[in-house]
């Protein structure tokens, strides 16, 4: 905003124009277009022209425009006095680069300038600009009415705006999903697949030591742990002690004769044999008249159906075999009434606790029964065995 100059205002006015920021910016940019000789002139003669000026802008950053405005205009009448025609383009002098932030943004934008049709004429009239010239003094260089200079300039800002917005946009959107990427890759990784790296330990140098030569065991060094081997487990274990005897045999076929083995060997196929089933041969007679004079066997007979035989007597001969049963015809008979002599016929033979025979009648029970001979009881004996 530009305000005319009043008494009010005349002394922050000249406080403004005289302060060290200013006289240096003036002093920056006359320096690159004058001699170094002429510039302390040039700086003097800008200054005096914007304090007799009764239109100077109020805002520092308008200010700064203006004053480089009256800056050129009067590099531009040192020159003519000088008797020097004004170049094309004066040589800039040697100054410290621009920050790279700058560099890369001025290139951006002539690079988006030659995409339209007068872009880099548009651009170069914003550049004037920026250093503080007038588009209308722009306009009337280039032949052209303020008014078009001024839309090309708008709308060239105004299209700048609009593609710088978009790639920043899209660079946030690239580096977002990139974030994204990295967060889901490195903290949402499940600990199954988080291997942690174990501290790598440095060696620790030691004396070379020759490792022992394995040598493998001859046939018949293992031949003789093999019988060794089966000799401790013929008794528990036959089937693997003859198994261990074969293999020894094979490889040591000599070893085999040894007597232990052999020994070893029978024993644990005796181990292993089923055993033998009873046979259900006949005695012949002599074993049959044996076994009757040597008398019964002292183990228990089976139960038979028919009469038990009574049990030896202690001379070791059998008892005579006892009276059968009574039939059913008998057994009613004797339920009839009979006579004390005539009630049992049946009788007893028998011995002794002396070994003497006796008659078992009811009327000899108690008399003692003298054989005849020795050869009669010998065969009732051998007759009551058969049957």
């Amino acid at each position: 905003m530009r305000v005319g100059m009043s008494e009010g205002t005349e002394q922050a006015r000249r406080l403004l124009l005289g302060s060290a920021e200013i006289r240096r910016m003036l002093s920056e940019y006359i320096r690159k277009r004058v001699p170094e000789s002429d510039v302390d002139d040039v700086v003097q003669t800008v200054l005096v022209e914007a304090l007799a000026s009764d239109r100077v802008p109020s805002e520092k950053a308008e200010l700064r425009k203006w004053l480089t405005g009256v800056a050129r205009h009067k590099i531009a009448d040192h020159h003519r006095r000088a008797g020097r025609e004004r170049p094309a383009e004066l040589p800039d002098i040697e100054t410290a680069p621009a920050p790279i932030e700058e560099q890369e943004l001025a290139r951006w934008a002539e690079k988006q300038a030659r995409a339209s049709k007068d872009g880099d004429a548009t651009l170069r009239w914003m550049a004037r600009e920026g250093e503080g010239d007038k588009l209308e003094h722009i306009a009337a260089e280039e032949k052209l009415p303020a008014a078009t200079v001024r839309q090309r300039v708008s709308r060239m800002r105004r299209w700048m705006k609009e593609r710088w917005l978009a790639e920043v946009a899209a660079a946030a959107a690239i580096l977002t999903l990139l974030i994204v990427l990295l967060y889901k890759f490195v903290f949402l990784k499940s600990p199954d697949e988080v291997v942690e790296k174990e501290p790598v330990v440095p060696p620790v140098p030691t004396e070379s030591v020759p490792s022992p030569i394995v040598r493998a065991p001859s046939p018949l060094e293992r031949a003789v742990e093999l019988r060794k081997e089966a000799l401790k487990t013929c008794d528990e274990k036959p089937k693997e002690c003859i198994d261990k005897l074969d293999e020894a045999k094979r490889l040591d076929p000599a070893g085999d004769t040894n007597p232990d083995v052999q020994n070893a060997r029978r024993g644990a196929e005796d181990k292993l044999a089923p055993p033998q089933a009873p046979t259900s041969e006949p005695l012949d007679e002599k074993q049959k008249k044996d076994s009757m004079e040597k008398g019964p066997a002292p183990t228990a007979r089976p139960p038979t159906t028919s009469t038990p035989i009574a049990p030896p007597t202690s001379t070791g001969k059998p008892m005579p075999k006892a009276p059968k049963a009574p039939s059913k015809k008998e057994a009613e008979s004797s339920t009839k009434p009979q006579s004390a002599s005539s009630s049992w016929s049946g009788e007893w033979n028998g011995a002794s606790k002396d070994g003497t025979p006796f008659s078992s009648t009811p009327s000899q029970m108690a008399q003692p029964i003298k054989p005849s001979s020795k050869s009669s009881f010998e065969d009732m004996s051998q007759q009551g065995a058969k049957k």
